[in-house]
């Protein structure tokens, strides 16, 4: 009766361990329905502001030439890699992925560099360990920090630092590496310039032709004003500038990056916890496969266990006749 103990003690042990991943994955339906929707509001906010970006240099994109934070400079020669991963793992490939990515990122865009031009600032602690035995340079006072602890106001006064560096030059561009959800259940990684802002805002008047679309899309049973107003339209004329525009484009494009860099800290949010809940759903389908299959054994042990007592009464009863 060795083998229906050890049957039983594997048996227990997967429905355990079935009823944990079951709860884990419900905690991250949860999760991932509380950050889709951070998501989708910070996403309306970038499309705000950027259409108030809009609203400012329209007719004056001469006064961007000249602008540090909006042009870059012409050739960096040191370089700032954000990656952004979570701080615990049981969620399959998404911290590999996306920190392979920015690997391969770093030595596919920046081969001419050395790695002490490079410095890497992984948020998450997943990030911060896988790179931190790599031996990039640190052009930061710090190399790592936990994701759940980089809300929008830490973020916001990190990003000033980092906007410092950049315009006495010690940092010349900056990249953020993180996962885009597709849907609840797969991801994909996306690497994005963040400094100088140029490319965001390219990204953002795409988004925001995609937004508007739906909006208008949506206004056909309602009022076509609303679904303008929701698209962040202004209308040419409506924004007054004061004091002058140097000054609300040096406020404005820090913000700019700040936003967007949050935006992505949301969609790598939603991503981990669509990975989270699709790796503990399928975890719990493998329990329940192992359940089944060990109930299956355990019961054929049992069976023939009881076959072979009957076959030893009969045969005793049979020569005591």
């Amino acid at each position: 009766m060795a083998g229906l103990k050890e049957l039983r003690t594997r048996l227990d042990s997967a429905k355990s361990t079935q009823q944990l991943t079951s709860a884990m994955k419900m905690v991250s339906v949860s999760k991932l329905r509380r950050a889709q929707n951070r998501a989708t509001r910070v996403r309306e906010m970038c499309l705000r502001l950027l259409a108030i970006y809009r609203a400012v240099v329209d007719g004056k994109e001469a006064c961007m030439e000249g602008c540090l934070l909006h042009e870059g400079y012409a050739r960096p020669a040191n370089v700032l890699v954000i990656v952004l991963a979570s701080d615990k793992g049981m969620c399959g490939v998404f911290n590999t992925s996306v920190c392979r990515a920015a690997e391969e990122h770093i030595k596919k865009s920046y081969a001419r560099l050395s790695r002490s031009d490079i410095g890497v600032f992984s948020i998450g602690n997943k990030a911060g360990q896988y790179f931190a035995s790599k031996g990039y340079a640190r052009l930061l006072s710090e190399a790592c920090c936990p994701a759940n602890e980089m809300d929008y106001p830490r973020l916001s006064v990190w990003m000033d630092k980092v906007i410092e560096h950049y315009e006495s030059g010690k940092i010349q561009k900056v990249d953020v590496v993180y996962c885009r959800p597709v849907n609840a259940a797969t991801h994909s990684v996306r690497v994005q310039e963040l400094l100088p802002v140029a490319e965001v805002m390219k990204l953002g008047e795409a988004a925001e032709e995609e937004y508007r679309k739906k909006g208008e899309s949506a206004a056909l049973i309602g009022d076509v004003k609303q679904a303008r107003h929701r698209a962040a339209f202004f209308q040419p004329g409506q924004v007054e500038i004061l004091p002058d525009l140097e000054s609300v484009i040096g406020s404005l494009l820090p913000k700019v990056a700040a936003l967007y860099l949050y935006l992505a800290l949301c969609q790598s949010s939603v991503a981990e916890h669509g990975a989270r809940m699709t790796a503990m759903s399928q975890a719990t389908d493998n329990a329940e496969e192992l359940i089944k299959e060990l109930n299956l054994k355990y019961n054929k042990l049992r069976q023939s266990g009881i076959t072979n007592e009957l076959i030893e009464i009969v045969s005793g009863a049979t020569a005591q006749g």
